[in-house]
């Protein structure tokens, strides 16, 4: 390859945002506000909502009472777009949610994936939510940069072990553990995690995973994410997509 083209590939905007495709958008608006980390106004009046990613919460009433690291996600928006900006979107299978608000992956006027450049950074965390999941491979990349780097959100990055899991742990959570016993029906994959913590996931949603090569086999040791739940003492979590294993 010759050196200026390489030279141009490492150093330009688009190579250097993130693992993400290059895609050509559906629609290009122009920005009026950045609410938070992962949602924007358009000059129209609608919100969009960043498919892909959550970031901290933003207190508006009281700035001081922001979840940590939420001011420091809308300020990396705020280096890459502004005001009066044209902002590009691209949509996936659903492009509105319950609030009414827009879904899309949201690009700078350069090309940025505004998304990527926040989970590279440590400021937002991966979320697939229904069936919105076009880019999931490569910002779990992006994730996984910061995560092993300790960055933002990850400084203090500590996940549950499945033997020590507490019914005053219920909720959403990261869980690492070994697989103790695993079992399949034509109900889906069934599995235990250091034989305590049961994980199902159905056989409609099995083909995702087999589709993403995630394959269990007793005595893995994973890291899952996803909502722990108990039931009759017996903590539990569903698995629905291959995003919940962190690689």
């Amino acid at each position: 390859m010759p050196l200026l083209l390489l030279l141009l590939l490492v150093f330009s905007p688009v190579a250097f945002s993130a693992a993400c495709p290059k895609v050509d958008w559906d629609k290009t608006v122009t920005l009026k506000r950045i609410n938070d980390g992962d949602t924007i106004t358009l000059e129209n009046g609608r919100l969009v909502r960043f498919i892909g990613i959550n970031t901290p919460e933003i207190n508006h009433r009281n700035i001081e009472k922001s979840e940590p690291y939420a001011l420091r996600a809308k300020a990396l928006l705020q280096r890459h777009i502004k005001a009066g900006d044209k902002v590009h979107l691209v949509f996936d299978r659903s492009r509105r949610d319950k609030y009414g608000r827009l879904l899309a992956y949201v690009y700078s006027r350069g090309g940025r994936n505004l998304a990527a450049l926040l989970l590279r950074a440590g400021l937002a965390k991966q979320w697939v939510v229904g069936k919105n999941d076009r880019f999931w491979r490569c910002l779990q990349k992006e994730q996984r940069v910061a995560r092993l780097r300790k960055k933002g959100l990850w400084s203090d990055f500590s996940p549950l072990r499945a033997a020590r899991i507490t019914a005053q742990q219920q909720g959403y959570q990261y869980i690492s553990g070994t697989i103790s016993a695993i079992s399949k029906s034509k109900k889906g994959l069934q599995f235990f995690l250091d034989r305590k913590l049961k994980v199902r996931i159905s056989a409609a949603n099995l083909r995702k995973f087999k589709a993403n090569n995630s394959d269990f086999h007793l005595h893995d040791r994973v890291l899952l994410s996803g909502k722990v739940t108990f039931f009759a003492a017996q903590p539990q979590l569903t698995l629905y997509h291959p995003v919940q294993i962190l690689p």
